[in-house]
């Protein structure tokens, strides 16, 4: 069997897409019964490096418009078996290839109508809708009256990879972190995307203790707004802005955290749940959006409403009084041979 992936970025992208991909690839990959994984990304932010054996990574197709158009060209006359949309943007291209594709959803992109009226012709040819939590299919679902069979198949964590380490002392250095308790967040600044929580805690913070100090992980165009906010309510000189980090920095960031805090109104799922988890970071997450999906509804951690900041604070307050770190047993339900299994009961 041969598997062609259409997907934005994979192999040299980061953040919880990139790694889905790359999860989703490497898994049809281990299979005996496939024979080639083809992946066809839009954008690729770093080198791309350790593509494991059976894996045909396009690279080349990511270099610009008329690159990925010669790469759809060639990826055509490899009559894939299975083609899989990896995005809804990407709905055209893959009705280009296959009469039936598969289509990936995660998040908001998929909770109301789509932006060309085409690909929400497009959507009813699918075979099947492949969503990563079971908001982002109910809400995909309300509004796009569509009929054929749906999956759930949540992110994998592959633990290993984190764990509980000591803190860098260059980082407690970098971010004058010496004495301080880290509430922390990692996620992209986007002015277009203000649902991640980072006002809801900048707006708690001024009511915790003074040597509670709040750490953002990432960058995006929304930071100078977040550090003007932080400078009205008082609080300019606790609060951590990390900018954009290497990739393989970031079990380090997590362990700098007494607590993950990300009382979110957007997010499909919330990958940083299961990285900080996987890191003995107790987190708190929302009960209206997919961290509650995340968190097994609860189970691996707090769930307080955004739009209620005693509750974020409460919940702060009673994670920081927490005397140790461990990382739950139950995140093994998220473990990437379940992510195996779980796939191979869709496809």
């Amino acid at each position: 069997m041969r598997i062609l992936l259409l997907c934005t970025d994979a192999y040299g992208g980061h953040g919880g897409i990139a790694l889905y991909n790359r999860d989703l690839a490497e898994a049809f990959a281990l299979r005996g019964d496939v024979e080639e994984v083809i992946v066809v990304p839009r954008v690729i932010r770093s080198e791309p490096r350790d593509i494991p054996p059976k894996i045909t990574f396009l690279a080349d197709a990511a270099r610009g418009p008329l690159h990925y158009m010669r790469a759809i060209a060639k990826v055509r006359r490899a009559n894939a078996d299975v083609v899989i949309c990896g995005h809804v943007n990407l709905l055209p291209v893959a009705c280009s290839i296959a009469a039936h594709p598969l289509l990936m959803i995660y998040g908001i992109e998929a909770w109301k109508r789509l932006r060309k009226a085409v690909s929400n012709r497009l959507l009813h040819r699918c075979a099947g809708v492949i969503s990563i939590s079971g908001i982002t299919c109910e809400r995909f679902l309300t509004w796009s009256k569509y009929h054929g069979p749906v999956h759930l198949l949540p992110n994998a964590i592959h633990a290993e990879n984190y764990g509980i380490r000591p803190k860098r002392n260059d980082l407690v250095a970098r971010y004058d972190l010496d004495g301080k308790r880290v509430l922390l967040t990692i996620g992209r600044l986007a002015s277009e995307e203000r649902y991640k929580g980072f006002d809801e805690v900048l707006e708690v913070l001024p009511h915790l203790p003074s040597d509670v100090v709040y750490m953002i992980g990432g960058g995006g165009n929304d930071r100078a707004r977040l550090e003007e906010k932080a400078a009205r309510l008082g609080i300019a000189d606790r609060v951590r802005f990390t900018g954009l980090f290497p990739e393989e920095e970031k079990p380090d960031l997590y362990n700098l955290a007494d607590v993950y805090v990300m009382p979110s109104r957007g997010e499909g799922f919330g990958f940083v749940f299961l990285e900080a988890l996987a890191s003995g970071v107790p987190v708190i997450g929302s009960k209206h959006d997919g961290g509650c999906e995340a968190l097994l509804e609860g189970e691996l951690g707090l769930l307080v409403d955004p739009a209620n900041p005693a509750e974020i604070e409460a919940a702060i307050r009673e994670l920081l009084a927490r005397p140790s770190r461990v990382i739950p047993p139950r995140l093994e339900y998220f473990s990437f041979e379940n992510f195996q299994s779980y796939l191979r009961a869709i496809v």
